[in-house]
C-alpha cells in the first residue's frame, strides 16, 4: 500500500480527519491521526470496515480501539504506511507552523506599529487605538500558544518517525544474524526482476541458495545457544562476500540466500565457492573457548534468471541446485544454468 501524497492532498486529508478524530473518545495523537488518515483517504478497505462496525456498535472509537486498529490495519500490514503517514502529517504541521510563525511575526510588527502610534498621539483621545492594541496583544499571545502546540506536535511526529523507522528495520531484518529476512529478500528480488524486465539487455540476476550441513546435529550435540553462534558466524561470512546492490538473507532456520543483481553465472559460482571455502575454514568456538571437533560446512546451489519466468520458479531452481549439492555429499557448489530441467 504505497502512494505519493502531495502537501495539498495531505492538507485535505487533515481537514477531513481532524473533525472525525475530535468526535471520538481517543486522544489526538499521531497514531490516532494515522488511523483516520487511512480512513478518510479510502486506501484501506479493511480498516474502514472495522471502524464503521465500531461506530455502528458503540458510537465512538476509544483509545484502546484506536491502538488496536493501528496495530492490526496500519502498522502490521505495511511498515511503509506508518512512515508515509508520519511524513505527511509532519509536512502539514510544518506548513502550518511556518504559517503561524509568519502570522505571529506580522502581528508583532503590527502591534509595534500601533504602540508607536499610540505613543506619538500622546495625550490625545486614542481610545480606539488602545483597544486595537489590546486586541493585537491578545492575538500575539494566542499565536504564541498555537506556535507552542504546533512545535510540540512536530516533536511528537519526529518521535513517531523514529519509532516507525525502527519498526520497519525490525520488520525486514533477521534479528539473530543481522541479515535481511525472507520478506526483505522477496521485496528486493521482485524489484530486481522488475528492473530486468524493463531492460532485458542487462545481465540477468543470479541466486545462490545455501544450507548449513548437519545443522540439526550441531544443535542436538552442542545446544541451541551454540547453534545460534554458528548461524551468526555464517551470517558474517555472507555479509563479507556480498556487496551492494547484492543482498544476503536468512530465509529459514539454517537456510540462506544471496541475490546478485546483474552478475554473470560464472561470477556467482565464484562467490558461492568463496562462501563454501570460508565456512569450511572457519572455527566456531563455544563460550568456554572450546573448538568443536566437527568441521562446519555449507552446501550451495547457483542459478541465474531466465527472462520472463516467474519469481517462484527462479527461487525453486536455486533450491534444486542446493539439494543436488546435498545429495552429492554436501560441502559443495552446484550450478544450474540455461538448460536446467524443471
Amino acid at each position: 500500500m504505497k502512494y505519493e501524497v502531495s502537501v495539498e492532498r495531505s492538507a485535505e486529508l487533515l481537514r477531513l480527519a481532524l473533525p472525525m478524530m475530535s468526535k471520538q473518545a481517543a486522544a489526538l495523537h499521531p497514531i490516532s491521526y494515522a488511523v483516520w488518515y487511512e480512513y478518510v483517504g479510502q486506501t484501506n478497505p479493511a480498516l474502514r470496515a472495522a471502524i464503521d462496525q465500531v461506530l455502528a456498535t458503540h458510537g465512538k472509537l476509544d483509545e484502546a480501539g484506536t491502538q488496536a486498529l493501528f496495530r492490526q490495519h496500519v502498522a502490521e500490514i505495511d511498515p511503509d504506511t506508518g512512515q508515509r503517514v508520519a511524513d505527511g502529517f509532519q509536512r502539514v504541521l510544518s506548513s502550518m507552523a511556518e504559517s503561524a510563525a509568519q502570522a505571529g511575526d506580522q502581528t508583532a510588527k503590527f502591534g509595534t506599529s500601533l504602540s508607536r502610534l499610540s505613543t506619538e498621539l500622546g495625550s490625545s483621545d486614542n481610545t480606539l487605538v488602545g483597544e486595537v492594541l489590546g486586541h493585537t496583544r491578545d492575538m500575539q499571545a494566542s499565536m504564541a500558544r498555537l506556535q507552542k502546540r504546533l512545535d510540540d506536535s512536530l516533536s511528537e511526529i519526529n518521535n513517531l518517525r523514529s519509532e516507525v523507522q525502527r519498526a520497519r528495520h525490525e520488520a525486514l531484518v533477521d534479528s539473530l544474524t543481522g541479515l535481511a529476512n525472507r520478506r526483505a529478500f522477496q521485496e528486493r528480488l521482485a524489484a530486481c526482476l522488475a528492473e530486468h524486465a524493463a531492460d532485458t539487455r542487462q545481465v540477468a540476476p543470479c541466486l545462490v541458495a545455501g544450507d548449513i550441513d548437519h545443522f540439526k546435529l550441531i544443535n542436538d550435540r552442542y545446544g541451541h545457544g551454540f547453534g545460534d553462534q554458528v548461524l551468526r558466524a555464517v551470517g558474517q561470512i555472507l555479509k563479507s562476500v556480498v556487496a551492494e546492490p547484492g543482498m544476503a538473507a536468512r530465509v529459514g532456520g539454517e537456510e540462506f540466500i544471496l541475490l546478485l543483481p546483474a552478475a554473470p553465472l560464472a561470477d556467482a559460482e565464484q562467490v558461492a565457492e568463496r562462501v563454501r571455502a570460508t565456512v569450511a575454514a572457519s572455527r566456531v568456538r563455544r563460550k568456554g573457548g572450546e573448538v568443536i571437533g566437527e568441521r562446519l560446512t555449507i552446501s550451495l546451489g547457483v542459478t541465474h534468471y531466465l527472462t520472463g519466468e516467474a519469481m517462484g520458479d527462479f527461487v525453486d531452481r536455486a533450491d534444486r541446485a542446493l539439494y543436488e549439492s546435498k545429495n552429492a555429499g554436501r560441502d559443495r557448489v552446484t550450478v544450474l544454468g540455461h538448460h536446467a530441467a524443471p
